[in-house]
């Protein structure tokens, strides 16, 4: 993960890809990602171990809050995200709408105990939603159908 500059040529190592986005020059970072946005932490850890095991994913970043998960998505190109619904510093549909305004190839698997709320989210913009009572391998399985 490299980035050599030279005079006024920028070189990119492979296999890395970049996306320069907006006027100010940022750098995303492209890869095969996963960021799971959970503030239980049993829970989290469960999701990074099976995720993990996966062997398909390059990255996986954990967060227990709304803006942590905010600032993660403006350095990085997500591939999946999983998200739960009640966050300490707000709503995981906070988040489904910020990533509506800000568009990026991301799939959203929602994983909840908020099941009334699957509609809605589905309409923000979720890919899936997984109820946390008893769609655990569900989950799993969808993290590496789509990873």
């Amino acid at each position: 993960m490299y980035l050599y500059l030279h005079s006024s040529n920028y070189f990119f190592t492979p296999p890395l890809f970049f996306y320069l986005t907006n006027k100010k020059f940022n750098l995303k970072l492209a890869q095969n990602n996963l960021l799971i946005v959970e503030d239980n932490p049993i829970i989290r850890k469960k999701i990074y171990t099976k995720a993990n095991e996966l062997g398909s994913l390059i990255n996986i970043q954990l967060t227990e809050s709304l803006k942590e998960a905010i600032s993660f998505l403006n350095e990085t190109n997500f591939k999946i995200i999983t998200l739960d619904l009640r966050l300490p510093d707000g709503n995981g549909l906070e988040l489904l709408k910020w990533l509506k305004e800000n568009p990026a190839d991301t799939k959203v698997f929602v994983f909840s105990m908020s099941t009334e709320l699957k509609q809605i989210c589905l309409k923000y913009g979720a890919f899936d939603f997984f109820d946390k009572a008893k769609d655990f391998d569900k989950l799993i399985e969808a993290i590496k159908t789509n990873s």
